[in-house]
């Protein structure tokens, strides 16, 4: 998996991007939950991780049991997710990008109706640290 990296370059599907902002401890299961602390602990351990931005299996998918022989078992939901993140935010796919840079983006262009659009349906909506802080600091226009 991860294992330190030394400046390796990391994929992230684009919506992972909200995800790990939002990651408390939850989990598909035990594997998915420890998975996720270790992706999140070596992306800041390091000031600024190269990754790849994606819409396919990554890193994360990697330990998801919903990812079944290399394909998400919701993969057009969740590859729209992935479009959705990477239009509003005016990226591109496979675009290399450092973590750091990648989250300020986010924070920056991603406003509270974008949000709802790419986070609808999500089963971590309740328990999301980022959808829950920006549905609450955020004020429609």
């Amino acid at each position: 998996m991860l294992e330190g990296t030394d400046k390796a370059l990391i994929k992230i599907r684009a919506h992972h991007l909200l995800c790990l902002q939002g990651f408390q401890g939850y989990g598909y299961n035990k594997n998915f939950a420890l998975g996720m602390k270790e992706i999140l602990r070596v992306l800041k351990s390091d000031p600024s991780p190269n990754i790849q931005l994606v819409t396919e299996a990554d890193e994360i998918c990697g330990i998801c049991p919903n990812l079944v022989d290399g394909v998400c078992v919701d993969c057009i939901k969740i590859k729209t997710m992935d479009l959705n993140v990477i239009e509003t935010i005016s990226l591109e796919n496979n675009q290399i990008i450092t973590f750091k840079n990648a989250l300020q983006i986010i924070d920056k262009e991603l406003s509270l109706e974008s949000i709802k659009k790419i986070c609808e349906g999500c089963v971590w909506m309740d328990k999301c640290l980022f959808f829950l802080n920006k549905i609450g600091s955020k004020v429609e226009s």
